[in-house]
């Protein structure tokens, strides 16, 4: 889907100056934090309260808030990823239920489905040893968390600038 084609209502700009900060604070990151291999890209995951639901939201480098969508997380999955910079992560949906869904708007169309729980796999080096990916967790979107700030290798496909 375009960005023509998405709900306005589904991203935001904000003005109240929080979102544009971590835009600034994940473009500082970039400039500022040494990491393993080069990082072009930075994202914060966070929890996002939408009509009474509960899932997780994302804010840009370029300060654009939107919903954390499976769509998104199956892209971020292909583009290697540092947790807050340092650890090798990786990202995915934390429910085998979480699929395309039907737009209701009586097309064709399916509508991402926004993620409620993630599955976050941490990297853990032995010592002396090529670092392995740990085990799996599955984080569920609360009030209180969690928060995830991620620098990519790369802009992962279907993400904004």
């Amino acid at each position: 889907m375009s960005d023509e084609q998405r709900p306005s209502e589904r991203r935001s700009i904000s003005t109240d100056g929080f979102v544009p900060a971590v835009g600034q604070r994940l473009r500082n990151l970039l400039a500022e934090v040494t990491t393993e291999f080069p990082c072009r890209y930075a994202l914060f995951i966070h929890p996002r309260s939408r009509g009474g639901d509960q899932g997780f939201g994302v804010i840009t480098m370029s300060g654009e808030s939107l919903p954390l969508t499976v769509a998104l997380l199956e892209s971020l999955r292909q583009v290697p990823t540092l947790f807050d910079g340092h650890a090798r992560l990786v990202v995915g949906p934390g429910d085998d239920q979480d699929v395309f869904v039907p737009a209701g708007d009586g097309t064709e169309r399916t509508a991402p489905l926004e993620v409620q729980r993630i599955s976050v796999r941490i990297s853990q080096r032995e010592p002396g040893g090529e670092p392995g990916i740990g085990q799996e967790h599955v984080l569920r979107s609360s009030a209180r968390g969690p928060q995830l700030t991620l620098l990519c290798a790369a802009r992962p496909a279907g993400w904004p600038p």
